[in-house]
């Protein structure tokens, strides 16, 4: 039987390995937790870099293209706890590339955020779909945080928080349904809510929390209070009249619902104000 000063030294040096490695990341503060974001370019994925490198955590900020990321290397300029690396997320050898770097670093929040949104082709409707878009955003909006989440699994399971978060929709919500357009996003949302569930029930008992969560589309350019409404584009007046358009404080509020969860929030589908939305 070990005695109880010999068990207390391989717990510190354990402790001095996992603050070395975090180090040789990169980060000034290695006792910090870190987060790893994809898609933190622009959007949702950029205001979550820049409130989580305001709460001082180390932030890994991944994105497909950093060298087109100016607001994202801006921040990075400006916070040594902020590191932009290359990531897409459906490229296998990026995602393994990446997770080969930061091998052994602890990763308290996985924050899988990238994904291909209803913007970008238009809404689609029955009669007129693109179906090389449809599998498209199914394979990056399902298979792409999957993959990622599962490349950095042990990262986070190393870490003191352990937890992988989805960002989803509220579109992805099968029991709210009642316009039938946005087919392929809204299916693909909700195949990626069936498919963390089930990562969550399979995390258990390794005591990973796999959060899901709708943020909506966050006002994060403050469209709200332009001083000229004309120069807000079509989509975001769209949702503006809508009354769709949420305030970039709920980031702040996600970042909160995320900190609290715990292993009964695992697996549920959360809006970003806290309410649980129905599958």
């Amino acid at each position: 039987m070990k005695s109880i000063s010999s068990v207390r030294l391989t717990g510190l040096f354990l402790i001095l390995s996992l603050l070395s490695i975090t180090a040789r990341a990169g980060f000034p503060n290695p006792d910090k937790p870190t987060v790893l974001i994809t898609g933190a370019n622009a959007s949702h994925g950029l205001a979550f870099a820049e409130e989580y490198a305001a709460l001082d955590w180390n932030v890994i900020a991944t994105c497909r293209s950093p060298e087109k990321a100016d607001r994202l290397n801006a921040l990075a300029s400006t916070h040594a706890n902020v590191v932009v690396e290359t990531l897409d997320i459906i490229d296998d050898e990026e995602i393994a590339a990446l997770a080969k770097k930061y091998n052994g670093v602890p990763i308290d929040v996985l924050l899988n955020n990238a994904a291909i949104n209803a913007f970008r082709f238009g809404i689609s409707r029955f009669g007129k779909m693109d179906y090389d878009w449809f599998e498209e955003i199914l394979e990056v909006n399902i298979i792409g945080p999957l993959k990622v989440s599962e490349a950095f699994q042990a990262n986070v399971e190393m870490s003191e928080q352990k937890k992988i978060i989805a960002m989803t929709s509220t579109g992805g919500s099968i029991g709210t349904l009642e316009v039938p357009i946005n087919i392929g996003y809204r299916t693909s949302k909700a195949g990626l809510n069936m498919a963390m569930k089930n990562y969550a029930i399979y995390l258990q008992r390794k005591g990973v929390i796999v959060g899901i969560i709708g943020p909506g589309t966050v006002d994060t350019e403050d469209y709200m209070n332009a001083a000229d409404p004309t120069s807000v584009p079509r989509n975001y007046q769209m949702m503006m009249k809508a009354g769709r358009l949420v305030p970039r404080t709920a980031i702040d509020d996600m970042i909160a619902l995320i900190d609290s969860m715990t292993m009964e929030d695992s697996g549920v589908f959360y809006q970003w104000d806290g309410e649980v939305l129905p599958w």
